[in-house]
């Protein structure tokens, strides 16, 4: 959905982007684990495990890890001689809480690990999440709008030998309009801490069993979406993105396509089981 998630995040993976998605879950909702997959640019990749469960009546919990990392590079000393091959790899570990509100509000904040290491040098630093989640907050037409907010990455910088290196801080704000039980647009304006503000939107439209003539608990989801940020600086067909989703009520299946022009695609997979 063009990376709209200030207030269209559902699943353990959506604690990643804003942690308030948490109170999606009911009460009696069941726990989820979810494993993600990104191709990355050139050699460089990424995944991620989530793990969500509700607490008590308006609570919930999630913990995750994140990882990125690419193929061996050559390290060349100051003379420009290759004195051998590295692995560059950045590690995320946390745990989020949120807890639902008198009303349709929920609030959640949570603490990462961050851990990174480019040659023989490595470092360490801790960071805050929080984010804010309010359902139906006003009607449009005949459809409620959920609005979300979200401050990512809050901490002090990472530092590697001399070098010390802001975190990625982010600002998202934006909207979720279910302009039928089927179908939803949202919107969101970002503000990184070391880029310009950007907006992106998405529209999702799901095909539960029912339509087909199915007796059967799935759905079939087809989305669509545009992020301003994408097309900065690439040559080429980017800043769109499509996918599908596949929903079997104890398992999930989410993929996502994303391309960057002359520089190449994006292709992005989840995969979650509810238990």
């Amino acid at each position: 959905m063009g990376g709209v998630c200030a207030a269209a995040g559902l699943g353990a993976e959506a604690v990643f982007l804003n942690p308030a998605s948490l109170s999606r879950l009911g009460a009696e909702a069941p726990s989820e684990a979810a494993l993600g997959y990104d191709a990355l640019l050139e050699s460089a990749y990424s995944g991620s495990v989530a793990y969500a469960r509700p607490l008590g009546r308006d609570g919930a919990f999630a913990a995750g890890l994140l990882y990125a990392s690419q193929s061996a590079q050559t390290a060349y000393n100051a003379l420009g001689d290759a004195t051998g091959k590295f692995t560059p790899t950045d590690l995320a570990l946390g745990a989020w809480y949120a807890r639902r509100l008198a009303g349709p509000v929920a609030l959640a904040g949570g603490l990462k690990i961050i851990r990174a290491t480019l040659d023989d040098r490595s470092g360490t630093t801790a960071a805050a999440d929080f984010g804010l989640l309010a359902r139906n907050v006003a009607d449009i037409g005949d459809g409620p709008l959920d609005a979300g907010f979200s401050v990512s990455n809050i901490g002090p910088p990472l530092k590697l030998g001399g070098v010390a290196d802001p975190l990625p801080a982010r600002i998202r704000a934006g909207g979720l309009w279910h302009l039928s039980p089927t179908f939803d647009a949202g919107l969101d304006v970002n503000l990184p801490v070391d880029q310009d503000l950007y907006t992106s939107l998405g529209v999702e439209a799901r095909i539960p069993a029912s339509k087909v003539g199915s007796a059967k608990p799935w759905i079939v989801s087809v989305r669509g979406g545009y992020d301003q940020n994408r097309t900065r600086g690439v040559d080429g067909f980017a800043g769109v993105s499509a996918g599908a989703g596949f929903d079997f009520n104890t398992l999930r299946l989410d993929y996502a396509w994303i391309p960057f022009g002359a520089l190449g695609t994006v292709n992005r997979i989840t995969i979650a089981f509810r238990f």
